[in-house]
């Protein structure tokens, strides 16, 4: 005899039973987080203990409890909390591993965001380790083309350029931004975002000119970008990008009076 099932309104009756529902007391609680920077009269315990009620109440992955989360970590970031936003995101990390897998991409976007954790407290040999085995399972879930391996490409060389590499680092970016340049306009931010990438990294291996090229497409580009009418209201974009160009222009001429000074040195040194 064939099993009977049930209709798909049955199921989805089922279903919203078994999601928690949003009480009075949660919707004040979710309310205390909406607030761009944590308030002073809310101490951090205090904090904490709203996230531990809304994970009891709602469970650890309704919306209103990953909002909170996500919350929080922006006010310790904006408090430069480091260490405990690194352990925040291992525990984030191995939650979502034990509840979705590894291979998830909610997962592998968390893992991404704890390599960056680990850059964030000085451990570069951590980040690069967290960043190579992204490269291999990004590219293995997703495919070597999708942004989210982009992006976790991009992540592997700056770390790598800032952890000593910075030749391999130049490498990589270059093979990376001619690989998203190719993919046209469909991947124009993104192209935009590893050319900056590739910037920084030119200027840490010392090629300070050709950086400054390359910035300068940069900014040409971000002058013919349009905003929404309350979109980059402070311009804040165009303004770090001249501080760069100011910094690069700057080391290009000390290496242009480096060069003029040992060619002088040479030519007053006395012959054989």
């Amino acid at each position: 005899m064939t099993e009977m099932r049930g209709s798909r309104s049955d199921q989805g009756t089922s279903e919203k039973q078994r999601t928690p529902r949003r009480s009075v007391r949660t919707w004040r609680v979710r309310r205390r987080f909406r607030h761009g920077e944590r308030p002073e009269a809310r101490p951090w315990p205090d904090v904490h203990e709203d996230v531990a009620y809304l994970t009891r109440e709602l469970g650890r992955w309704h919306p209103d409890t990953l909002a909170v989360r996500s919350m929080v970590l922006t006010w310790l970031l904006h408090e430069e909390r480091h260490p405990e936003i690194l352990r925040l995101a291992e525990a984030e990390v191995a939650e979502r591993i034990a509840e979705f897998g590894a291979d998830a991409p909610d997962t592998l976007g968390c893992r991404s965001s704890l390599a960056w954790c680990r850059r964030r407290v000085g451990d570069l040999d951590g980040a690069v380790a967290e960043a190579r085995a992204g490269v291999d399972d990004s590219a293995r879930v997703l495919g070597p083309d999708h942004v989210s391996t982009h992006r976790w490409r991009a992540s592997l060389a700056q770390f790598l350029a800032e952890n000593g590499e910075a030749a391999e680092g130049v490498r990589l970016l270059q093979v990376l931004y001619a690989e998203s340049q190719a993919l046209g306009r469909q991947r124009r931010d993104q192209t935009r975002s590893i050319r900056t990438d590739l910037v920084r990294a030119l200027e840490l291996n010392g090629d300070f000119q050709e950086a400054l090229d390359l910035l300068e497409e940069e900014i040409e580009a971000e002058r013919g970008t349009l905003y929404g009418i309350d979109e980059n209201l402070g311009d804040y974009t165009m303004k770090h990008l001249e501080e760069v160009r100011t910094r690069l222009v700057a080391e290009v001429a000390l290496e242009g009076w480096k060069r003029r000074r040992e060619h002088e040195r040479s030519e007053d040194a006395p012959g054989p």
